[in-house]
């Protein structure tokens, strides 16, 4: 579970502190956000088969004015699952359409949930005997079987402000990479987005929304060898004017700072 955030961005760039049931809230939307991630991870493990192993759980991260989206690489007949924030709703695609059957899972469990995935798969004529609930890693606090329910509406404001945090941290990172052709990937297994450069770069340009190490949101670079060089918590980068360019101008540093001879 993703532990607290202790400042939040507005749309405007200004950020300030949040506290009491707001950090709570966000504790929860991380943990809902993670849970049902798997999901698509497991889809793509099972069925996409035009990635290596250890890169195909790996999901697109797509934002538009509404909400921000998750989304499985293509597989068979160019089919994919998506997630949306801030709702947690999801969402079968064909052909990078939405399909007309969503899952809300308000109320509903993990063993709904795969229900709806296998009758879904069912529809579009793939074999179900290929998905496996298996992961390539471990997840903390991962929802099983029938006896817990997903429950977004417990924490819409840490959804809400989840949703803000990851289009905010995606625009940024986009932003350092400063080619215009870069894509915003996410791992499922933290939360966290990489940019995938649209140039020729060793180091790799991060946001987390927090983890075990750090509380709070942070950008981060790590070298070729994923090692950190380098990263800025939201709470630092908020003792500057202007956050978002302080931002941008730090990963933009880190990440073209000359490698050791």
């Amino acid at each position: 579970m993703t532990n607290s955030a202790e400042t939040e961005a507005d749309a405007t760039g200004r950020w300030r502190k949040i506290e009491g049931g707001d950090r709570a809230s966000f504790d929860q939307a991380c943990a809902e956000t993670i849970n049902l991630l798997q999901w698509l991870a497991r889809v793509a493990n099972s069925f996409v088969t035009t990635a290596e192993p250890e890169e195909r759980f790996l999901l697109e991260f797509r934002a538009s004015d509404a909400d921000v989206a998750f989304v499985t690489r293509q597989f068979e007949r160019d089919i994919a699952l998506e997630l949306r924030l801030p709702s947690l709703e999801l969402q079968f695609l064909e052909h990078d359409r939405p399909t007309p059957h969503i899952l809300d899972p308000e109320e509903h469990s993990p063993a709904e949930v795969e229900a709806w995935l296998l009758v879904e798969l069912l529809h579009r004529g793939l074999d179900r005997s290929r998905f496996s609930k298996q992961l390539p890693y471990e997840v903390a606090g991962l929802l099983t079987g029938d006896a817990t329910d997903y429950s977004p509406r417990a924490c819409w404001p840490g959804l809400m402000r989840l949703a803000a945090w990851l289009r905010d941290g995606a625009t940024v990172l986009a932003a350092a990479d400063g080619t215009g052709a870069a894509r915003i990937i996410c791992r499922p297994s933290a939360l966290d987005l990489m940019c995938v450069s649209g140039r020729d770069r060793e180091a790799t340009l991060g946001f987390s929304p927090g983890n075990t190490m750090r509380a709070e949101p942070f950008f981060s670079v790590r070298a070729a060898n994923g090692r950190e060089s380098a990263f800025r918590t939201l709470s630092q980068l908020a003792r500057e004017s202007d956050p978002t360019a302080a931002a941008t101008s730090f990963i933009k540093a880190a990440a073209d700072r000359p490698r050791p001879a």
